[in-house]
C-alpha cells in the first residue's frame, strides 16, 4: 500500500516537484517532513548549522541528532519516510554562500524560505532572481513564537519580494524563528504544505496570510494564478 492512499484523491503529484528547503530549522524541517508524508520524494536541503538542544523543542529533530548537521539529520528523517535516498540532495552552508546550487528546471522547482533571519531571505531571492531559470514558486514562511506570516511568489523578482520584506533591525522582537514554539513551527509546516497542495493541483491559494495564535485569527489574501 502507498503512504498517500488515504488522500490521493486530494493530491497525488507531489513527487513531480523538487522542493528546495533553504534553511532546515523549525520551519524548514516541519515543512519537509509534512511534504514527504504527502508523497514528495525530491528534496534539496540547504543549511550550515548543527542541531542543538533548543532545536529539539521547536523542530523535527530528536536527542540523537544533537551535534550533527541539520541537513544530514533531516535527510535521514525524510528517507525514513520516502525510502528514496537517491532523490534527496544535501548542501552544507548558508545560502547563497553554499558552494553548490541544485540546477532548476523552472517547471517543477518550489523553493521554501525557512531561514531564521530576513537578510538571508533577501540574499537567497536576489541570488535566485539573478539566474535565467526561475523556480515554479517561492514560499516564504516567517515565524515568531506567537505569530506566523507567509507569502507566495510565482514569478519571483527582487523588487516584488522587497514589497513584503523588512530588515532584521526594523522587524518585531520575534523576528522569523529566533523565538519559537513547537505549535507555531508545526502550524507553519502545515500552512506551507497546504499551500503547496493548492499550487500543484492548480487550486486557488493565499498569496499572503497572517495567523495570530493568541487571538486565533487568520488574515489572508486569496489569488488565483492559473
Amino acid at each position: 500500500m502507498s503512504r498517500i492512499m488515504r488522500f490521493e484523491d486530494i493530491v497525488n503529484n507531489m513527487n513531480d516537484y523538487v522542493f528546495h528547503m533553504l534553511g532546515c530549522g523549525a520551519i524548514g524541517s516541519s515543512a519537509a517532513i509534512q511534504l514527504a508524508r504527502m508523497g514528495a520524494e525530491n528534496f534539496a536541503l540547504y543549511d550550515g548549522d548543527k542541531v542543538e538542544q533548543p532545536n529539539i523543542g521547536v523542530s523535527q529533530y530528536n536527542i540523537k541528532d544533537v551535534g550533527k548537521t541539520k541537513v544530514e539529520c533531516l535527510y535521514h528523517h525524510i528517507i525514513n519516510i520516502t525510502e528514496k535516498r537517491e532523490t534527496v540532495d544535501k548542501y552544507f552552508g548558508i545560502f547563497p554562500q553554499v558552494t553548490e546550487w541544485m540546477p532548476m528546471s523552472e517547471n517543477n522547482d518550489i523553493v521554501i524560505l525557512g531561514f531564521d533571519n530576513m537578510k538571508s531571505r533577501l540574499d537567497a531571492v536576489t541570488h535566485i532572481s539573478n539566474h535565467s531559470i526561475k523556480p515554479f514558486a517561492i514560499i516564504d514562511g516567517r515565524m515568531g513564537a506567537e505569530h506566523y506570516q507567509q507569502y507566495v511568489f510565482d514569478k519571483p523578482t527582487v523588487s516584488k519580494y522587497k514589497k513584503t520584506w523588512y530588515s532584521d533591525e526594523s522587524g518585531s522582537e520575534e523576528s522569523c524563528n529566533m523565538k519559537a514554539t513547537s505549535y507555531c513551527s508545526n502550524m507553519a509546516g502545515s500552512f506551507i504544505a497546504n499551500t503547496i497542495r493548492k499550487v500543484v493541483t492548480k487550486q486557488p491559494y493565499e498569496v499572503a496570510l497572517s495567523f495570530n495564535f493568541p487571538t486565533m485569527t487568520l488574515q489572508k489574501n486569496s489569488c488565483f494564478k492559473y
